[in-house]
């Protein structure tokens, strides 16, 4: 991956584990080599542990990261604070660390899943009809992966439809379930769903 890419895949990342999908935030780290190496995302990755319970792996994540970067202060006050009281992550002030990182790549922090040059994107009005997942077809075997972009979830009683149109959308362009990634977009309507599709490299 490019490094705009790799920072695109951190804030997806960050994305995930703030809305509490862990497994789809680590699986989406560990599957690049080099964002999985990165000083932000072994830190997001230890607030994960954490966040889990398993303060081991935690303070181990970030003990690393201090034999690396001993200058790195998110880390030592998150070592401080480890085993003293409930360990609360601290989302809001985790963001505010990595927007520089995000602008500094000359991105829109708030449009959290940004598209890149020359990969496919499609909108839907709400929840798509047969004959629009079908169309996705056409990307099966060109995707890599598939980042969508929506506030149609923030309604509650539409929260049993998202896992559904995740499996439906990875079946449709042949990608693994877990390639699929659900994230947040302040500047879109209610009920519009935007995929990007993430042409394979």
């Amino acid at each position: 991956m490019s490094s705009n890419q790799t920072k695109v895949a951190l804030l997806c990342a960050y994305t995930l584990a703030r809305a509490g999908h862990y497994g789809e935030a680590e699986a989406l780290i560990l599957s690049d080599g080099e964002l999985s190496k990165t000083t932000e995302a072994m830190d997001l990755l230890a607030r994960i542990r954490a966040e889990q319970g398993d303060e081991g792996e935690a303070r181990r994540l970030w003990q690393e990261i201090q034999l690396i970067h001993p200058e790195h202060a998110p880390s030592r006050k998150a070592l401080k604070a480890l085993g003293k009281t409930a360990f609360v992550m601290p989302w809001k002030a985790l963001c505010l660390l990595l927007v520089p990182l995000f602008l500094a790549a000359g991105m829109v922090v708030g449009f959290l899943l940004a598209e890149r040059k020359g990969d496919w994107q499609v909108t839907w009005e709400g929840i798509p009809r047969t004959e629009e997942l079908k169309a996705l077809e056409a990307y099966r075997g060109r995707t890599e992966r598939v980042l969508i972009s929506t506030r149609f979830f923030s309604v509650p009683e539409r929260l049993g439809h998202r896992a559904l149109l995740s499996t439906y959308i990875a079946e449709a362009v042949g990608v693994p379930p877990e390639a699929v990634f659900i994230g947040d977009a302040p500047e879109a309507t209610g009920e519009r769903i935007t995929l990007t599709l993430v042409r394979a490299r």
